[in-house]
């Protein structure tokens, strides 16, 4: 172990800083020889691979030029699980210690302890984290004090449940969880905004939010010039007002079936009046509780020319396929990662109606539930 930290140190120092490109060196212990990593930007969508390396006698590197400072994650292909660091053109080294177990969808999921040094910018990414880790643990410590009040919650059918709704142990719960998300939203908006002239700005608000909605448009608007014309300055915009919309035309795409047939959108919607397209996946709770109104919505509609394309972001094909059995889906589906990266889907459910030419409609809220209903209902009039 000495030997490896010497060897550590001794190669962080030689590297030094070069204004020129960034070289990440990695010393990995836990992944075998051969082994695939990726440079993948931290982001809501999917970005291209930076860079991409094999382990080779327990290392790794990666080189190349950070136009300006971005997030990224160091990171088996086709896995879950990172090393996360910053990128810029500097020299790095990550001394890292990996265990591979899987998650709950059966893809391989690595576990990174890390160390990283030579970055000054990662240090400082690793303070906004600590205080991040430090929500998570209240989250965890109020998850755990009410565990049990969860658990009654769950096995409760809906007047129980009512009536459980009105108890002080319940209330408590629901007392303790305002005051977490209250204090969340101080701490996490705080970070956002305290750096909202720089860069750090957007960044964070990408780190600490899984995805964007309205709200965030009166925080984007606090930002600098600077940091809106950072790197994820702009991707915060192209998601808080996306290209396209209702009556703007879906994009091109083309999907194959499992039988590698490709169909376009032109073929799918071939004798329709109206399409869903709805993107979901097998673990997504509100997709799967969804697919009731879109069945009624199909059987109501089916033969008189509305149709429903389905297109799952699985990463595991084994639990999109057992999905498709348990919820027995009569309408075309799909698996498809690239097509929802064309349409910048961040989150699932995302739903859009159109007509046969792929304008669209309604999207996501207005295109579910009893507005979808409606929707249909006066179209088909």
């Amino acid at each position: 172990m000495k030997r490896v930290l010497l060897a550590f140190f001794a190669l962080a120092i030689s590297l030094g800083v070069s204004a020129q490109k960034y070289t990440i060196n990695g010393i990995v212990e836990g992944l075998p020889d051969g082994t695939v990593l990726q440079l993948n930007p931290m982001c809501h969508g999917k970005e291209a691979a930076l860079g991409e390396t094999t382990v080779q006698d327990g290392k790794f590197k990666f080189t190349g030029t950070a136009k300006e400072p971005i997030c990224v994650h160091v990171m088996v292909k086709d896995s879950y699980g990172y090393c996360a660091l910053m990128l810029e053109n500097c020299g790095v080294v990550v001394n890292a210690k990996v265990t591979k177990s899987k998650a709950w969808d059966g893809v391989d999921l690595y576990k990174w302890k890390a160390t990283v040094l030579g970055s000054p910018l990662t240090d400082k990414f690793y303070t906004f984290t600590a205080e991040r880790a430090k929500l998570d643990d209240l989250y965890r410590a109020n998850h755990e004090k009410f565990k049990d009040v969860h658990d009654k919650a769950n096995r409760l059918k809906d007047e129980e449940f009512a009536e459980y709704k009105k108890t002080e142990e319940y209330q408590a719960m629901e007392r303790a969880d305002k005051e977490f998300f209250q204090t969340a939203d101080r701490v996490l908006n705080g970070l956002i905004l305290d750096n909202k002239d720089t860069f750090w700005g957007p960044l964070l608000a990408h780190q600490f939010m899984n995805y964007f909605t309205p709200n965030q448009r009166e925080q984007y608007n606090q930002f600098s010039d600077a940091a809106k014309n950072s790197w994820y300055g702009k991707k915060m915009k192209e998601e808080l007002w996306p290209a396209g919309g209702i009556g703007e035309k879906i994009p091109s795409f083309t999907l194959k079936d499992e039988a590698g047939k490709a169909f376009t959108f032109q073929q799918l919607a071939q004798e329709k009046k109206y399409v869903l397209i709805d993107f979901w996946a097998s673990w997504c709770a509100p997709c799967r509780k969804e697919i009731p109104n879109v069945k009624k919505q199909y059987e109501l509609y089916k033969d008189k020319g509305f149709e429903v394309v389905s297109i799952s972001i699985d990463r595991n094909a084994g639990q999109w396929k057992k999905a498709l059995e348990e919820e027995q889906l009569k309408w075309p589906n799909f698996l498809s990662n690239e097509v929802a990266d064309q349409f910048k889907v961040k989150a699932v459910p995302t739903m859009y109606l159109v007509d046969a030419k792929g304008t669209i409609l309604a999207e996501n809220d207005d295109a579910r539930g009893e507005k979808l209903a409606q929707k249909l209902a006066e179209l088909m009039k």
